[in-house]
């Protein structure tokens, strides 16, 4: 492994969002980085051949070949500043396709509504195993009881809670079944699939996961840890629970209706001031 990884970034920014990035040659992090005002720092850790491919997108970067999740573990396990460095992490696949707009958002909802674990929708064109996780347009967000490897955010406590899982599937298969056991300190609203903050998963599943390991066994990886934490069952039924959803409501007729009044009762005082001299009336551009 090599790596370049700043002791300041995080700090002269003021971010307190990290987004960690297993990324390939074909990584679509450019557009998640497009906009000047992102608020979270990028830590790419590239898993490709070509020296200091995406380095000068990064604001942390190495070159650590090996599957996504067990690497994450060991990248964290050496620089375990990181975790107190910031408050909410993002550990998404490289084939998404959001705007710095959306991550932002994302990071904001997420933290905003004090989310242990979470992860964004994805779009109704996107590849996906579970179509609970597809976009439901009406909800802000959606409080499940569970969330896929693709995209997770966790908040810190949680982060250091699940991290010893990391590494107990090279495959990454089955870990999505144990992290909303470690999450949510009892909370039903804690866990949830963000709508408001769609991305689009662009590539079929596997990929360059299983391309370039062809020895994992995704199955065999996820039966062993069901057995061992006893989630057999769980496994069948889980990613099926819905506890609330905070949905995008427009107000009702009365609510309408009532703004309707008090907008031309306010058009009615700002004539009445204008005429007694109250308030002046604003020049007009030339």
């Amino acid at each position: 492994m090599s790596g370049v990884v700043p002791d300041t970034t995080g700090a002269r920014r003021g971010t307190r969002n990290l987004v960690i990035l297993r990324a390939g040659d074909a990584s679509l992090h450019a557009g998640w980085i497009a906009q000047r005002d992102r608020d979270f720092d990028l830590f790419v850790s590239y898993f490709g051949k070509q020296p200091g491919m995406h380095q000068a997108d990064a604001d942390y970067y190495e070159h650590r070949p090996g599957p996504k999740w067990s690497c994450i573990a060991e990248l964290l396990a050496e620089h375990p500043s990181l975790i107190d460095r910031y408050d909410a992490f993002w550990f998404p696949d490289d084939d998404l396709a959001a705007t710095t707009d959306t991550v932002n958002r994302m990071f904001a909802l997420f933290r905003g509504f004090s989310l242990s674990l979470a992860q964004p929708a994805l779009t109704r064109d996107s590849y996906h195993s579970w179509p609970i996780v597809l976009e439901h347009p009406e909800c802000v967000m959606r409080h499940v009881d569970f969330v896929e490897v693709m995209a997770p955010l966790f908040d810190r406590a949680t982060l250091r809670a699940c991290l010893k899982t990391f590494s107990m599937s090279r495959s990454g298969w089955g870990l999505d079944w144990i992290w909303p056991t470690m999450a949510g300190k009892g909370r039903t609203d804690s866990i949830a699939i963000i709508d408001a903050t769609p991305v689009r998963h662009t590539r079929p599943l596997g990929g360059d996961l299983y391309r370039n390991h062809p020895e994992l066994d995704p199955r065999q990886d996820e039966a062993r840890l069901l057995a061992e934490f006893d989630l057999v069952k769980h496994r069948w039924s889980g990613k099926f629970r819905v506890y609330s959803v905070i949905a995008r409501q427009p107000p009702s007729l009365g609510d309408r209706w009532r703004m309707a009044i008090n907008r031309l009762k306010a058009a009615h005082r700002y004539k009445r001031a204008l005429r007694k001299g109250r308030v002046t009336q604003p020049i007009a551009p030339t």
